[in-house]
């Protein structure tokens, strides 16, 4: 009788954890604009926007108000949040398309605001997505072991650069700041180190270990060669001219962009499940860019995800950008929903084409 092979039990993946969100906070303009504002200029109406967007409001920034006065509030926040001072905060990424300037960075003008001494700063350019890839390049410098508090800013004020008679973007934007603080994993006052082993915490994700806090994965993905799809701005190509301002403006195409969101999230969200041996039914929550209703219930839907894992604000808000990942996370933190140890799957989409998810227990 041959002897039969040994049963090989299949290994279960190991997840080095650097990082854990240890405080976040989010800020809006005081200035609301309801859809009933556009029906007075445009051929439009509140059922109509509401129907294809599900968007009900949002928040404009006044002519006085700068990038960095919206995002300090939310810095500050995220800061006392982590039970940290400005001067513990080792460095500071801000993602944005909507700076004061094109230098010096908003980030370089916030750790100047909030006291942070010669912290490191600069700001990242995803549009959209800026949020989620900044949260995984400061995971990576703590990993590194060059920073132990990073501050991480998601915002825009895309007010600025819409064409006011463009009904295809003006009703779908507005201005929003949010922000977390990433610290190494076991310290910090606002780190309890709740299953976890110390800084760098290594465990395989099964039994108990799954109460294990912080980063798990996360993937970044680019396609450039659809550049026209969503696109503004000048920059530095040709001299600008008066009859260039269009140019600045924010252009979009509405559904081809739809097309590529929903396919993107859905299936770096599901990768990035499968590398750390999970499964969607592991999630607790799905926190994603809050572009379009019908591009959040498609993303649940692709997902098998119950609508309710997947929380939207974005009637009250539109869509803000880099701000729009952190916003959603913090409310549902601040109202109780989201909890400590609940899996949350950070993703977004935005121009580039650019999209990415961050998997992260908080």
């Amino acid at each position: 009788m041959e002897a039969q092979a040994p049963v090989r039990e299949r290994a279960t993946p190991v997840v080095r954890v650097a990082s854990q969100i240890s405080g976040w906070g989010s800020s809006v303009p005081e200035r609301v604009v309801p859809n009933d504002y556009f029906a007075t200029y445009l051929e439009t109406s509140d059922e109509w926007i509401t129907d294809r967007t599900g968007i009900k409001e949002r928040r404009w920034c006044g002519p006085n108000e700068t990038m960095w006065g919206l995002a300090l509030p939310a810095c500050e926040r995220a800061i006392a949040k982590a039970g940290l001072t400005a001067k513990q905060i080792d460095g500071i990424i801000v993602a944005t398309v909507t700076p004061d300037y094109t230098f010096p960075s908003t980030a370089c003008i916030l750790q100047s605001k909030l006291g942070m001494g010669t912290a490191f700063a600069f700001d990242m350019n995803a549009v959209c997505s800026g949020f989620v890839f900044a949260v995984s390049t400061a995971n990576a410098l703590i990993a590194s072991g060059q920073a132990r508090n990073l501050l991480v800013v998601g915002c825009d004020m895309y007010s600025r650069i819409l064409d006011p008679n463009d009904r295809g973007t003006v009703v779908i934007f507005g201005d929003g700041a949010g922000a977390i603080v990433l610290s190494a994993a076991g310290e910090g006052p606002g780190v309890d180190g709740s299953g976890v082993d110390g800084f760098g915490a290594e465990r395989g994700l099964s039994g108990s270990a799954r109460s294990l806090r912080g980063i798990y994965a996360a993937e970044l993905h680019s396609e450039g060669s659809q550049p026209d799809l969503l696109r503004a701005g000048c920059g530095v190509v040709g001299v600008p001219k008066p009859e260039d301002l269009a140019r600045s403006y924010v252009s979009m195409n509405g559904r081809e962009v739809f097309k590529h969101a929903v396919r993107g999230l859905s299936s770096v969200s599901e990768s990035v499940l499968r590398g750390v041996g999970l499964t969607k039914d592991d999630l607790d929550w799905v926190f994603t860019h809050q572009a379009n209703k019908r591009i959040i219930d498609a993303v649940s839907k692709g997902l098998g995800l119950p609508v309710e894992k997947v929380p939207m604000n974005l009637q009250r808000y539109g869509n803000t950008s880099a701000a729009s990942v952190p916003l959603i996370l913090s409310e549902c933190a601040d109202d109780g929903r989201l909890k400590q140890g609940d899996l949350c799957m950070l993703s977004a989409f935005g121009g580039g084409l650019t999209w990415g998810a961050v998997l992260v227990r908080f």
